[in-house]
């Protein structure tokens, strides 16, 4: 057979050379990157569905063919005996629900290119397992759902276990996808929470305790060689019953701490338990095992304010054993607060500065915050919320008191991102520079979550104080702490004059912004509006 592997176009495009350079996005300082040397972190994760089922039919004898996004030459494609459209099977892959329209075009585009024929066409994956009957009504197209471990589940006869053959790397491009250092693989699948905000539950509803990896990565490194970082994407491997034997694979590898590649150079093997660490289930027993690993960064989830103290006490507990980089998952915009955020932030921060005093201004260790923000994963209320990355009620206009009670609203989530954007999309871990990116105390927060873009975007030219550890630069404009004061002001007042500035701003909506500047008679506040419309 033929078989077309195709990734939808919902990343960003373009190819890179060896020399060629890219800008880094992040915030006010871009920064210049040289393809063939930039960080794996920069480029994007593979698509493991395609990459087995690639496995799968070249063990078979198939002709198997990779492409992203509606690509017709290839689409297109005739067989030069036969005179006809050359593929047989095509594979589409989906990745989270917000995708929806760019993953239904490609369906379609596919779906025209073998002539209508819909048992040609196969969809799978998170969004496909997410949302069949939405997919099905607007393509015509059953996906394939949940994990495909036998062949059965794509109409064709075999016994192997097609989840667990290793993934065929040779189909990616090396300039685009993170694959030049890495390998990618499960140790368990499923969890045993069912977390409101999270599909994994659909998605793999059968917790498995245990996948023995090493064949995987035996046969992994006979092909692609002897590569350092090993991501593992379990989902809660701390459930496991069988964490030890997982371990015990995972040292019998080379993953122990260190243990070092058989390249010239050698080079530091480092596991990264990708989806996050359950802090819940972090227990001494538990870190005792994962301390004969060299995981870096440790990632534990910190989603709700009331986990503080399990959160603490699991970072208490890994820094004991030796893990000095933290980096933490934090959801946001969900069922939180603005406020609940922020104390979320400082815990880490407090932590940083705990951590900082020691080892003659060295610190013992350090976290990376990561504000992620919630995503629908449901149609709420008939609305398609699921379709849209940033679907979430809007809060009325009513006499809430904003200081006090705060909700997020489409400003402020767009806010935390370019937040994020200073430090490549985290909060950074010296003190210092992540108190100047929150705010001193809530109330700055608050304002800094009003706050136009422009302003929030270009805060070396417009903030006044200068922070210890910045890089040098002179004081800026003034206008950041201009507008945190006017901010305040309104806020603690919370009269008409508050809620005519919050109605413009809090959708993120320029056109918004532009009918209340039309009827404003307040100088002031026109002022501070007709930023929000700068570029």
């Amino acid at each position: 057979m033929r078989v077309l592997l195709v990734e939808p176009q919902y990343r960003r495009s373009g190819m890179l050379s060896e020399e060629s350079e890219i800008i880094e996005d992040s915030g006010e300082l871009p920064t210049k990157v040289v393809a063939s040397q930039r960080n794996e972190d920069t480029l994007w994760y593979p698509p493991l569905g395609l990459m087995k089922l690639a496995r799968f039919h070249k063990k078979r004898g198939d002709e198997v063919v990779f492409v992203r996004g509606c690509d017709r030459k290839v689409a297109m494609a005739v067989d030069a005996v036969e005179g006809k459209g050359m593929w047989d099977r095509v594979y589409i892959t989906t990745l989270f629900t917000f995708h929806w329209d760019t993953i239904v075009e490609t369906i379609r585009f596919y779906k025209e290119a073998v002539g209508g024929t819909a048992g040609k066409i196969f969809v799978g994956g998170i969004m496909a397992s997410m949302m069949p009957d939405d997919l099905f009504e607007e393509t015509g197209i059953y996906p394939v759902t949940g994990i495909v471990n036998t062949p059965g589940q794509i109409g064709l006869e075999g016994t192997e276990v097609i989840d667990s053959l290793p993934p065929d790397y040779s189909i990616l491009d090396r300039r685009q996808y993170a694959i030049n250092d890495t390998y990618y693989a499960y140790t368990s699948r499923g969890c045993v929470n069912k977390c409101g905000w999270c599909g994994v539950p659909r998605i793999e509803p059968t917790y498995q305790e245990y996948i023995d990896i090493k064949p995987t990565i035996r046969t992994l490194r006979d092909e692609y060689g002897d590569k350092p970082k090993l991501k593992l994407m379990d989902n809660n491997v701390l459930a496991s019953d069988q964490l030890g034997k997982i371990i015990d694979d995972l040292v019998e590898l080379g993953y122990g701490r260190g243990k070092f590649t058989e390249t010239k150079p050698k080079r530091n093997r480092v596991v990264d338990f990708n989806q996050g660490l359950d802090a819940s289930f972090l227990d001494d027993a538990r870190m005792s095992l994962l301390a004969k690993l060299n995981i870096k960064p440790m990632r534990i989830a910190f989603d709700r304010a009331i986990e503080r103290d399990v959160y603490v006490k699991a970072l208490g507990i890994a820094k004991e054993h030796g893990v000095q980089e933290f980096s933490n998952y934090m959801l946001y915009n969900w069922r939180d607060t603005p406020h609940d955020l922020y104390a979320r932030l400082i815990v880490n921060i407090e932590m940083n500065e705990k951590w900082g005093k020691g080892n003659n201004g060295q610190a013992e260790a350090e976290i990376y915050s990561y504000p992620m923000r919630f995503a629908p994963i449901n149609d709420e209320l008939g609305t398609h919320a699921n379709r849209k990355r940033d679907a979430r009620p809007m809060v009325a206009n009513s006499d809430r008191n904003w200081l006090k009670d705060a909700v997020w609203t489409p400003r402020f989530v767009r806010n935390i991102e370019i937040m994020k954007g200073a430090a490549h999309g985290c909060i950074s871990p010296t003190p210092t520079l992540a108190w100047r990116t929150i705010g001193q105390t809530y109330e700055e927060f608050l304002a800094n979550l009003y706050m136009p873009e422009e302003l929030l975007r270009n805060r070396n030219k417009h903030e006044n104080r200068v922070y210890k550890y910045e890089p040098k630069r002179k004081p800026g404009t003034g206008l950041i702490e201009g507008f945190r004061s006017f901010v305040s002001k309104l806020l603690k007042v919370n009269d008409s004059r508050f809620q005519i500035f919050h109605a413009a701003v809090r959708g993120n909506s320029s056109e918004q912004v532009r009918r209340a500047i039309e009827i404003c008679n307040d100088k002031e506040m026109k002022k501070w509006l007709q930023l929000y419309l700068k570029k």
